[in-house]
């Protein structure tokens, strides 16, 4: 009897061994499909974050930009205006840029003024000198958010470029005037001048390092960076964009320009 019992008793055994080998195989399954979901609602969860910080900054970058076309031609190039003082500033040394930062959210300055900006200028390295205004100009990182979020930073430079225009001689005036053939020139002329707008926002908290070091490598007086390098004698150097990049910062920057008309009436024709 104690042999028999011994022999059912292996039997089961070799049963419940099968059963749990086949129990922790489809346990394995499950977990394995689990694990994949989870990195499948990852990878989507990152896709769709990317996405939204994406579309946060370039809305960011882009009011700016929408604020410049609204604004009075008047108070636009006023010298009080950041616009103005470039138009100005540029007669007589140009290659320099304003500097502000956007503040909606601030009650004390007003949108792209120049008591709120700094003028800068490249230096001889990467690093741009600051020739006006101090730090009025740069966005503090710990509270100049663009809304009460507390997310995107925005900083706008403005700058008159160099480089001489690609269009071809006599591109600016009117249709049907043509100079070969005598046709004379309007009594109304119009006289030109190319404004550059750059806008930079960002998301300071996704830096990999410290607000105080991103403040200090890429918007102080002793390390601040220019926006604008398009010109050819400044395609070398550094700019916002650039550091930032190096802090692993998400940002968008949109480039826009400007022509800035002057119409020039005849009122009385010469020697009447």
């Amino acid at each position: 009897m104690t042999h028999l019992n011994y022999k059912n008793i292996k039997g089961r055994s070799k049963e419940t061994g099968a059963t749990l080998i086949v129990v922790l195989i489809i346990l394995l399954i499950v977990i394995s499909v689990g694990v994949l979901a989870i990195r499948v609602a990852i990878v989507s969860l990152k896709v769709a974050t990317n996405s939204q910080v994406g579309q946060l900054n370039f809305q960011s970058s882009d009011t700016p930009l929408e604020l410049i076309v609204q604004m009075n031609p008047t108070t636009l190039t006023n010298i009080t205006n950041v616009i103005g003082a470039a138009l100005k500033a540029h007669e007589s040394n140009p290659g320099a840029e304003y500097n502000f930062c956007y503040k909606p959210t601030s009650t004390s300055v007003s949108f792209a003024q120049t008591r709120g900006a700094s003028l800068l200028r490249a230096g001889s390295a990467n690093n741009a000198v600051v020739e006006d205004g101090g730090v009025a100009g740069f966005c503090d990182l710990t509270s100049d958010y663009g809304s009460n979020r507390q997310a995107v930073v925005t900083q706008v430079a403005v700058s008159i470029p160099t480089d001489a225009m690609p269009d071809i001689p006599g591109s600016n005036l009117p249709r049907d005037i043509n100079l070969s053939e005598g046709t004379q020139l309007p009594k109304s002329m119009l006289s030109t001048q190319r404004i550059r707008v750059i806008t930079t926002a960002f998301l300071p908290a996704y830096a990999s390092t410290s607000l105080e070091t991103l403040q200090s490598d890429c918007l102080s007086t002793s390390s601040a960076k220019i926006s604008d390098n398009f010109d050819s004698a400044l395609t070398d150097k550094q700019t916002l964009a650039d550091c930032l990049a190096n802090h692993n910062v998400p940002f968008s920057t949109q480039v826009q320009e400007f022509n800035y008309t002057n119409k020039l009436t005849e009122i009385t024709a010469p020697g009447s």
